[in-house]
């Protein structure tokens, strides 16, 4: 078996179409990477998720003055990185136990690669605008809407933008949560994160809580 076949390791993969896809529309936010002739780009940028029948489409949008979207070729990646936390070797029962124990990092992270295609069209730029403001402007007291603006306003602002389409071929997400461990270790690591001031760690702490709910549940 290959390397590449083995890693990650199966414990950590996650397959489930909707789990992932919750993740990313939860997050929202990702890094755009892609490759062009002389270079790599990356950009921070809102992704929208689109289903098209059994096609995943993640949507988003660039500055026109930045120069990835004329120089992308091929495919491009894009990635969502959810909680992450160190975890100290402390926290696991086994210490006590020879001690053959070492730190690590805990984290959810998933990547998408596909075809991507630039969409220079302000019909379609203005109908993603609306459905990604939509659907972080869900919710709240008094949502925000690009009819709010004045006349003119949006029109003007999407001219400085280009859209994005990457038609997803494929997904790695990793939920690398101390799987590998026994449960006694799992639960120290929760305990210790649980108990940290950085919130990151207490996401970590939480991810892994719902991961021992599954193992609970029949």
């Amino acid at each position: 078996m290959s390397s590449q076949a083995s890693y990650p390791p199966g414990s950590y993969r996650e397959t489930r179409l909707e789990t992932i896809l919750t993740f990313i529309r939860e997050l929202g936010f990702g890094q755009l990477v892609s490759s062009g002739e002389e270079r790599p780009y990356a950009t921070a940028v809102p992704f929208l998720v689109r289903q098209d029948g059994e096609r995943v489409i993640l949507e988003a949008h660039l500055q026109r003055g930045n120069p990835q979207w004329q120089a992308i070729r091929g495919e491009a990646l894009a990635i969502f990185q959810g909680p992450h936390a160190y975890v100290h070797p402390g926290w696991y029962a086994t210490k006590k136990d020879g001690g053959r124990v070492v730190p690590t990092w805990n984290y959810i992270a998933v990547q998408a690669v596909g075809p991507i295609e630039v969409v220079d069209d302000p019909i379609w730029l203005r109908r993603h605008v609306a459905a990604l403001t939509a659907e972080h402007e869900a919710g709240r007291a008094a949502p925000w809407t690009p009819d709010d603006a004045p006349e003119g306003f949006i029109d003007a602002l999407l001219r400085g933008i280009v859209g994005m389409r990457l038609t997803v071929r494929q997904f790695d997400a990793r939920w690398k949560l101390n799987q590998n461990h026994p449960e006694a270790n799992r639960l120290g690591v929760i305990e210790g994160l649980s108990a940290s001031e950085n919130s990151g760690d207490r996401a970590v702490a939480e991810a892994m809580r719902r991961l021992e709910a599954e193992r609970d549940t029949p």
